[in-house]
């Protein structure tokens, strides 16, 4: 395993995984995303989305979209796709193709470029009909296994779906919710069964069989874009940012022990933008068609030496190795995180990580500097209390809260939060209700007041009550009715912000 291609925001990137060089091979197309290539052939197939995708946010928008298109080699397709994401050239010659914006699965055969099939899971035509009318499922991701075609949509806040396709004729066979989780990329069905994706929303690696995750980086990254071999597994890593800011943000490559689901080795690329897709070049890559890319030397001169296209840019990408990045000590950082987070999965073992990439700490709490995180108890278990320790962050956003009711499917919906937000140098405890529109405060609850801003938290909850416990002192006793609840003992959880918690029970 030498070469990957990385495609992101803003570049195509030839990465020498044993040298630890990157190699920009391009930047004039609009935003790349997937990469595959026929078997036997030298020629990638990419695609690209034509636009800007953090202008996508209404129906206007999205029907100005459909400037996407693929490439093979030199040679373009027609303009027809909207957002497209991960591709995958099948052995029938065909392209297959998330059609994201469009809400479909479209398969073209680039000798036949007037000619093509689609599909997908529901009626929407669109992915999205403005910020807050979110009506499609955002297929995003492909995979042809056994003559089936596997597809998933990461479904925002309605939770991701699997769907299986026969293949050619596109016959839905199956679609499965995959429980509460959302924003899944890739999907790899390995030579023993098992269905791998990355769970971006939490910054791992999941076997969505599983409640469990198979691997987690320990940090508020973003994975997206997955390769392997028979020993190792490569995860591409983003920043958490805005759309507006994903062509300038880190990119980033971790390798994984396939055996043993530990990371051993990260490699920070440099500013080239979000991570949408890796491939391994020179290996059959497994999480691909397991067909290296044919006449792999020929590629790389050609690669070194750029093929005219570069020459009419007016800033053509600067053709030389450059060293990985090291960016001070941010790969010890991750690597210290990531076995944070192995060593950490104790503590957390009565919760599911759904939403957030927190920070793993040494003693196996979890820190969310940023981004919103919520940890569920496994329905499974004790439904009639949960403990935790909380500290929160003066200075910005700081708040946490015990979950209870929660019957969403991985977003941070359909919950009722007994929350205890930072004030200067005590804490507030107020009580919060999302119906599935919006949070709403429940007034009719007096807000407590000068409560610790870090301590242990307790929950004890039956059908009809629920009584918080703040250092051992009862500080709010309510039933559920007041909470617009059916039962207070199902849905328990933690939501924090700008605070480091960890499990007690």
């Amino acid at each position: 395993m030498k070469y990957a291609l990385v495609a992101t925001t803003g570049y195509l990137l030839l990465v020498d995984l044993q040298s630890r060089k990157v190699l920009p091979l391009e930047s004039h197309r609009t935003e790349y995303y997937g990469i595959s290539w026929f078997a036997g052939e030298d020629e990638l197939v990419l695609s690209h989305s034509g636009v800007n995708n953090s202008e996508l946010v209404d129906i206007s928008s999205y029907a100005q979209s459909e400037q996407g298109w693929l490439s093979k080699g030199a040679k373009n397709s027609a303009r027809f796709l909207s957002q497209p994401h991960q591709i995958f050239c099948a052995p029938d010659g065909r392209v297959i193709s998330t059609n994201t914006g469009r809400n479909v699965i479209s398969i073209i055969d680039l000798n036949r470029p007037k000619v093509f099939q689609e599909a997908g899971v529901s009626s929407a035509r669109w992915d999205r009909l403005a910020l807050d009318r979110i009506t499609g499922d955002h297929l995003n991701s492909v995979f042809l296994h056994s003559g089936k075609l596997f597809v998933v949509a990461h479904g925002h806040s309605k939770g991701s779906k699997l769907a299986v396709f026969s293949y050619p004729d596109l016959e839905v066979l199956s679609i499965t919710p995959l429980g509460e989780r959302t924003g899944l990329h890739n999907i790899w069905i390995t030579s023993e069964g098992q269905r791998l994706s990355c769970h971006s929303e939490i910054g791992g690696l999941i076997d969505i069989d599983s409640k469990e995750p198979l691997w987690e980086s320990g940090s508020p990254v973003y994975t997206r874009g997955l390769a392997a071999t028979r020993d190792y597994v490569v995860v591409g890593e983003s920043q958490k940012v805005g759309r507006d800011l994903r062509r300038d943000s880190l990119s980033a490559l971790w390798i994984l022990d396939r055996k043993k689901w530990q990371a051993i080795d990260y490699f920070c690329l440099g500013s080239f933008g979000a991570v949408n897709e890796v491939r391994l070049l020179d290996v059959p890559d497994e999480a691909h068609h397991g067909v290296p890319l044919n006449n792999l030397q020929r590629f790389l001169e050609k690669s070194m030496a750029g093929d005219g296209a570069q020459e009419r840019l007016p800033k053509p990408v600067e053709k030389r190795w450059q060293p990985i990045h090291m960016q001070g000590d941010i790969t010890q950082n991750r690597l210290q995180a990531a076995r944070a987070a192995v060593e950490g999965r104790i503590a957390w073992s009565s919760y599911q990580l759904v939403l957030g990439s927190p920070e793993t700490l040494n003693d196996g709490s979890k820190r969310a500097s940023a981004g919103l995180c919520l940890a569920l108890k496994h329905a499974t278990g004790n439904q009639s209390t949960e403990s935790f320790t909380y500290a929160l962050e003066a200075g910005q956003e700081s708040h946490v809260s015990a979950v209870l009711g929660y019957t969403g499917k991985g977003g941070d919906t359909h919950m009722a939060a007994l929350l205890v937000q930072s004030s200067g140098k005590e804490g507030v405890l107020s009580v919060w209700r999302h119906h599935g529109e919006t949070w709403k405060q429940l007034s009719e609850v007096a807000a407590v007041f000068g409560l610790p801003i870090k301590g242990d938290c307790q929950l004890s909850v039956t059908s009809s009550t629920a009584i918080l416990l703040i250092g051992g002192v009862e500080v709010m006793h309510l039933d559920a009715s007041v909470l617009g609840l059916d039962c207070c003992n199902k849905g328990l959880g933690i939501r924090w912000i700008g605070a480091t918690v960890k499990p007690l029970d």
